[in-house]
């Protein structure tokens, strides 16, 4: 939810009431807690949905409902638009918005929650799993000892826990120390606040807001990418706070030193600490996320159908969350009944995507590359280095790395390389693909043709 925004959340506590009395009650339970109340403005409000299949579903079935209980509040009658990319897991709220506030100030009874922070993102909601395992503990150590992991530094796919695990931290460390000084900050929003201070004259302000912090957690740092002000600035405030022994720690998509444009210094003093990578989950932690996410609604779907769910989707906990959303929704219109039939004709898109995702392997990446450029496989895994073939090969890697989920040293054992060799491939590529545009199409082509097939 957007920062500031008290009228929204005042505005849709009115609806809610409203819709309380329009609604059976688990229908109204079911409904609310998945919605969340974004924005305001003038006679529109935005509403965030999981996706566009939840939101075309509240207007196929309750579009007169909500317009009844938006109707003259205060003596305006708003209208609604949806938003996707929201689920629960994104706002505090719960079906009464005013119960999950009051839980919210019990959990900090001396001082205020984290600014922007998502109530339901704690260490305790997190599901742990071999794949997120050292990151999860490494973030509690973090935040138990400030200081000790300086900066860490969480890098992985979307959708895979880092914010949770960011904003978990900052949870913590409030709660069992309210005078401590946290911040937590996107990135994007770091540049907004610079830019404004520059407009306003107020960058001393700025920067004494960033530096006089004991814990600093910064979301998606790659942001910082080819912009060298942000960057200059974001290396001071970093000085500052690591020469101080405050606790910085940063998340991204990739390492500091496979993003492009990011200066070497930063890229130091981002590794100096200790840097984990999550992957994605496992079935067991597929699972047992459905599971804890489940515990949020009154309606149960059968173990039976979550370890379906579980086995066909695997790349994403933010879509996993998704999909049990689609569930519980269809469940609560059908007597709370969902089969795995239901299952696989409510998420079929979903799982296609999934499906055509796995079915491209190192292998297949490795022949694709082999005959685009009309080289042997061979070739590919060897030592040779003409740039005919060193290119390709570096290629190759890339690709592996972005359109799978192996990790460099997997990587660089299907090519009898170390990780070293993959990373340093990684970071070449995007270059040279923006020097040589030949080089570039390649890449588009082979991409292209590893995903159709």
């Amino acid at each position: 939810m957007h920062s500031g925004d008290a009228d929204v959340r005042q505005l849709w506590a009115v609806a809610c009431e409203r819709l309380n009395e329009l609604l059976h009650q688990v229908t109204f339970e079911q409904l609310v807690h998945n919605i969340v109340p974004v924005k305001v403005e003038g006679n529109m409000i935005s509403l965030g949905v999981s996706d566009s299949f939840f939101g075309d579903w509240i207007k196929d079935n309750y579009d007169v409902e909500l317009n009844q209980a938006l109707a003259d509040i205060n003596g305006v009658s708003y209208e609604f638009c949806f938003e996707e990319g929201y689920s629960p897991e994104d706002t505090p709220e719960e079906p009464d918005t005013r119960t999950a506030e009051a839980h919210v100030e019990a959990a900090y009874p001396d001082c205020a929650p984290p600014k922007d922070c998502n109530a339901q993102h704690t260490f305790e909601n997190f599901a742990v799993g071999e794949e997120n395992r050292y990151s999860y503990t490494a973030a509690r150590t973090a935040a138990e000892s400030p200081g000790l992991y300086n900066p860490l530094y969480i890098y992985g796919g979307t959708g895979l826990g880092k914010t949770h695990l960011l904003q978990a931290v900052a949870h913590h460390v409030l709660s069992h120390n309210p005078q401590t000084v946290v911040k937590y900050v996107t990135c994007e929003e770091f540049l907004n606040c610079y830019v404004s201070s520059i407009g306003s004259k107020s960058l001393p302000e700025f920067r004494e807001s960033f530096r006089n912090v004991d814990v600093l957690l910064v979301d998606d740092v790659h942001f910082l990418s080819n912009k060298t002000q942000l960057q200059e600035e974001f290396f001071n405030t970093f000085n500052s706070l690591y020469n101080h022994n405050k606790q910085i720690i940063m998340t991204s998509d990739k390492q500091p030193s496979e993003i492009q444009g990011l200066e070497d210094r930063l890229v130091s003093r981002f590794e100096s600490g200790l840097t984990t990578e999550i992957f994605p989950p496992g079935y067991e932690t597929r699972l047992a996320i459905l599971q804890l996410v489940q515990e949020k609604h009154l309606i149960k779907i059968d173990d039976n159908v979550l370890k379906f769910v579980a086995s066909r989707i695997s790349s994403s906990v933010r879509r996993l969350i998704g999909s049990l959303i689609r569930l519980v929704v269809y469940a609560s219109v059908n007597d709370g009944k969902v089969t795995e039939q239901d299952a696989e004709n409510l998420l079929r898109p979903l799982f296609e995507e999934e499906q055509s995702s796995k079915n491209i392997t190192i292998e297949a990446i490795q022949k694709a590359v082999s005959e685009h450029f009309e080289l042997s496989r061979n070739d590919i895994m060897g030592s040779q280095r003409p740039k005919n073939i060193a290119e390709p090969r570096m290629l190759a890697m890339y690709l592996c790395r972005e359109l799978t989920n192996h990790s460099f040293p997997e990587i660089g054992q299907a090519f009898n390389k170390n990780h070293a060799t993959v990373m340093n491939a990684v970071k070449k590529i995007p270059g040279l693909c923006l020097k040589d545009e030949k080089l570039r199409r390649s890449a588009e082509l082979i991409k292209r043709k590893l995903r159709t097939n």
